[in-house]
């Protein structure tokens, strides 16, 4: 069985409630309607049974039943997990305040974080799918960045429920993920009209020089995406890092002593390609003279950008995203949240915003 989670409008309270009135046994560091989101979420969504989450949070069996139950009659599960029940999560509340977001989600971390940081891409992937399908609507444009996580976004939501989608992509490279979900829609094509679309810049990222870079960018066709790129209603972007084991390493754009020189510059991360520091200042590299895609700056002018980012390894990288205003939106896993918290309540001069 699938979960849906209502709407966060409204029902709190009564949810609030719900919980309370059934005389739950099970820890007091959380609120009442963070409780109940946590046990749907590891019932539907990690397939826990109700054994091993009694034993995780830890509460009775009986108690975790009796969760799961006011949980359907409520209202609060139904089909699928909706995303912006996430909300409820203490955690996102405070990433919004502390960054100045308009939303943050965290996804629940099902075990101490795994060193597989494919598996921690996998989860946040997911959470991210949750969000386009609770938010996207049909004949919206979304702008698609290029990464690993934002590949698993696009490739876990259920676009079919949304309703027909046109999505441009941010930067070169992207072709890849996008051409096979596409091609995944073709043998119902011929007996629907509603289905997604793409206009893809075709490049890659990087150029092998900053002259055939220029000269690529002057194509009329790749001025063209740019331009509808700059105009979408939705951005989903990814967070790099400059490290050995980075996407952008594997793919061949970068070497691991190019990205050693960069962490050198004091280069923290990078979104689209382009890198930035730790207080979110594009640094200025040769790498950007290669690079074919949208500015960071241009960001600005989407009224919202997802990002979808996680792992304690990628902490300093997020970090430096927010600094920078880059993001209206932030997908990411426990840990990392906490972990963001907590450098930047480290930082010099930092003041809580409210």
């Amino acid at each position: 069985m699938k979960a849906r989670f209502m709407p966060a409008w409204g029902k709190r309270e009564e949810l609030g409630e719900a919980v309370k009135s059934d005389h739950v046994d099970g820890p007091g560091r959380w609120s009442s309607e963070e409780l109940l989101l946590r046990v749907a979420w590891y019932y539907y969504k990690d397939e826990l049974t109700q054994d091993e989450i009694a034993r995780r949070l830890p509460m009775s069996r009986a108690s975790v039943g009796r969760l799961l139950d006011r949980a359907r009659k409520v209202g609060l599960v139904s089909i699928h997990l909706n995303i912006e029940y996430l909300d409820a999560f203490e955690l996102s509340g405070e990433l919004r305040r502390v960054f100045g977001l308009a939303e943050a989600l965290v996804v629940p971390d099902h075990e101490k974080e795994p060193a597989d940081h494919h598996a921690v891409n996998a989860r946040i992937g997911l959470g991210g799918a949750q969000f386009m399908s609770t938010h996207l609507r049909p004949a919206a444009s979304l702008g698609v960045g290029w990464g690993e996580t934002v590949s698993r976004v696009i490739a876990a939501t259920n676009f079919g429920t949304v309703g027909p989608v046109h999505m441009v992509t941010l930067t070169g490279g992207v072709d890849g993920y996008l051409q096979t979900f596409l091609s995944s829609q073709s043998e119902v094509a011929a007996e629907r009209s509603d289905l997604s679309s793409a206009t893809v810049i075709p490049s890659p990222i990087m150029a092998s020089t900053a002259s055939l870079a220029a000269a690529l960018r002057e194509e009329p066709t790749i001025q063209q995406v740019l331009k509808q790129a700059c105009a979408v209603e939705y951005a989903l972007v990814g967070v790099g890092t400059p490290t050995a084991d980075a996407t952008i390493v594997h793919m061949g754009y970068l070497n691991a002593e190019e990205a050693r020189g960069l962490r050198d510059r004091g280069v923290v991360g990078d979104i689209l390609g382009q890198f930035f520091d730790a207080d979110g200042n594009v640094v200025d590299l040769p790498i950007h003279n290669r690079r074919i895609g949208i500015e960071l700056a241009d960001l600005a002018h989407i009224p919202k950008v997802v990002g979808v980012a996680g792992g304690l390894h990628k902490t300093a990288a997020i970090l430096g995203a927010l600094h920078g205003g880059f993001l209206d939106v932030l997908v990411t896993n426990e840990l990392a949240a906490i972990r963001l918290l907590e450098l930047e309540r480290r930082r010099p001069g930092h003041t809580k915003r409210v």
